[in-house]
């Protein structure tokens, strides 16, 4: 049989148009920027780069809080494999590792021919780009396509990025995303949807990774020399007492009162010499009463002066180098107002008194002549006058005893009484802080004894009680007048001084902390053989955000010597914070074995293990601080790093 043939009725042109419409109507489907259709969970994704976009800009929004530290939220303590949990970054060996919270439905996208690209970068912020040797550059690009994301999604997928040798920590890492388009050949064909290089994580001035670590309280130990801080006593320096010696009526005879007097103040000065101090002078002022001339009466004053004076001969004789001085005044005006006030007087009388005595324009004894005329002279001369007749003795005392002084005591007292003898027996004493001790109490004595006898022990000493108040700015100012003195401890107190701004650096603003970074500098050059101060600036570059600088100077300094737990611990803590978690672990550990007491090294330990979510190693870890220093047991509650833990039953202990 021939073989039939079939004939279409339509003419061949028609069939070109058929396939042209065919394939307008299928490009005419494709939404703007159309990536691919992907079935996924059941569901079919129309993916475009407005999704893509979307979806992108949702992770960066998800990771975008650097200060929120991301602690794990699951007890791992009885596994054993490498783990990461979202938002959390580690440097291991020379690769990077990092989980994104929220992260990108990678199996959305992928299909044959489609991949993502992820682009990552790093920089420091603004602030610390002049201070950084490698401030900025590319890392490289992770291909995830759908083998490699079948390949590295389980337990969950991790970005790795190989470092080659760039120094990463304390960097601001920055991620772009692109979707690749490749031929059936494996080459490129096109990308699409590039999005911008966004940081992960807001920059901040302590900058990017050591930010979220903040609030954790990493504890670096800052080596400085132990101050030998000394109680010391004091007395005063010396004091004045005073006695007033009666006389009879136009008389500079010792009466018996008056002899009971010279006794008294014998007396007085033997028992003071007991206490350690000697009697130096003796100013004798003798007075008379308005009761006489004015001539009568200054003669008179000078009888009753030098009447005294005879009568203290003893001590003269006694007393080595004690000086006597005897002078009459005359009448004493003044004397009579004192006690015309506080006489029986009405207040008309005193009145009265007070215009005679106050009346310039009246000779002396024009005003006594006055005086005489008043009508209650008889009361004037028996509540007034009769104890305006006296000589006023001034003792000067001077403490010659073997401990130190302080300024002579300002107020004159009588020198019987027994206030004075409280002054004479006191010694003020200072104590160094002690734990426990009334901070109050124990500053306001210091404060006012630094404004009688400034030294630097004392100093240094009111340093101690700021400190345990928290006035860190307090205790450095005092430790840097200490050091004013230049005495042998002056080089200690500097130490000191700057020991303390190194360990409370993390509340200075960046500003500060720059210039103590500048200052540290300068020492180095100055003193470029005092290991001390390059570790102690090793402290402030870590705390300053310059982790990279940090962490080659620790090797630098550690290559070729045993360093000690301190060095490991201060290392470990600069390693942290540049998410390099096993090598810090690591370090503290070496550091808390090197030194059982180090409770820094301790409680860095629980927060590493809080952080991966080990909570029996945190629990033993935070027993051992806390037995070493109690301080560390107020920093376990409303620590963001013990905020999961703080919630199992275990960690109640540390609540009460």
């Amino acid at each position: 049989m021939n073989p039939t043939t079939v004939r279409s009725s339509f003419p061949p042109s028609t069939f070109v148009w058929i396939a042209l419409l065919a394939m307008l109507s299928l490009t005419s489907c494709k939404p703007e920027g159309f990536i691919n259709k992907v079935k996924y969970r059941g569901e079919t994704f129309l993916n475009t780069c407005e999704t893509f976009t979307a979806d992108i800009n949702k992770v960066i929004s998800a990771n975008s809080n650097a200060s929120k530290l991301a602690v794990s939220e699951y007890d791992n303590t009885d596994f054993n494999y490498f783990y990461l949990e979202p938002g959390q970054f580690e440097i291991k060996g020379d690769t990077l590792y990092f989980r994104l919270a929220s992260d990108l439905e990678y199996a959305q996208y992928l299909d044959k021919g489609i991949a993502v690209h992820v682009n990552a970068s790093y920089k420091a912020v603004s602030q610390l780009a002049s201070l950084e040797s490698d401030a900025a550059g590319d890392i490289g690009t992770l291909k995830v396509d759908r083998e490699y994301y079948i390949a590295n999604r389980k337990p969950f997928f991790v970005y790795k990025f190989p470092l080659a040798g760039k120094d990463l920590a304390g960097k601001q890492i920055m991620l772009s995303f692109a979707v690749a388009k490749y031929k059936a050949s494996g080459d490129l064909k096109s990308f699409l949807c590039e999005t911008e290089a966004t940081p992960i994580g807001t920059a901040m001035p302590s900058c990017c990774t050591a930010a979220r670590w903040e609030p954790v309280g990493l504890q670096s130990v800052v080596g400085a020399p132990k101050l030998d801080v000394k109680a010391e006593s004091f007395r005063y320096a010396g004091f004045t007492g005073t006695i007033d010696v009666m006389f009879m009526e136009n008389s500079a005879k010792l009466s018996d009162d008056s002899s009971f007097s010279t006794m008294l103040i014998t007396s007085f000065v033997k028992k003071y010499a007991d206490l350690g101090y000697k009697i130096t002078r003796l100013d004798l002022t003798g007075w008379a009463s308005p009761g006489g001339t004015v001539k009568l009466n200054e003669n008179l004053s000078q009888a009753r002066a030098d009447a005294l004076k005879q009568g203290l001969t003893a001590l003269n004789g006694n007393i080595e180098g004690l000086e006597i001085n005897a002078k009459g005044m005359g009448e004493d005006w003044d004397r009579v107002k004192l006690l015309t006030e506080i006489s029986s007087l009405t207040r008309e009388q005193k009145d009265q008194v007070y215009a005679i005595a106050d009346d310039a324009t009246l000779a002396l004894d024009q005003k006594e002549a006055k005086l005489r005329k008043v009508a209650f002279w008889d009361t004037l001369v028996e509540e007034v006058l009769v104890k305006a007749r006296h000589t006023f003795c001034v003792m000067d005392f001077k403490y010659e005893g073997s401990q130190a002084t302080i300024d002579r005591f300002a107020e004159r007292l009588p020198v019987a009484s027994q206030a004075l003898e409280q002054v004479a027996s006191t010694v003020i004493s200072a104590k160094p802080y002690t734990k426990g001790a009334d901070i109050q109490a124990g500053l306001a004595s210091l404060n006012d004894l630094l404004t009688k006898k400034a030294s630097p022990n004392l100093y240094a000493m009111r340093a101690d009680y700021y400190i345990a108040q928290g006035n860190i700015s307090g205790a450095v100012a005092d430790l840097e007048r200490a050091a004013q003195f230049r005495d042998a401890q002056a080089g200690n107190y500097q130490a000191a001084a700057q020991g303390y701004k190194i360990t409370f650096a993390d509340s200075y603003s960046f500003e500060e902390k720059q210039a103590l970074y500048n200052q540290l500098s300068q020492l180095t050059r100055e003193r470029p053989n005092d290991r001390e101060v390059f570790f102690q600036r090793a402290i402030i570059m870590d705390k300053l955000g310059l982790l990279d600088a940090a962490l080659g100077e620790y090797d630098k300094l550690m290559d070729g010597s045993t360093p000690t737990a301190a060095q490991l611990n201060n290392r470990a803590v600069a390693r942290l914070k540049g998410n390099m978690v096993t090598m810090a672990k690591a370090d503290f550990l070496a550091a808390a074995a090197a030194d059982p007491k180090l409770a820094e090294a301790e409680y860095n330990l629980a927060v590493v293990c809080a952080y991966q979510g080990l909570s029996r190693e945190t629990e033993t870890h935070l027993d051992k601080a806390i037995a070493l220093d109690n301080k560390y047991k107020g920093m376990i509650l409303n620590n963001p790093v013990f905020s999961v833990m703080s919630g199992l039953p275990r960690f109640d202990k540390y609540r009460e």
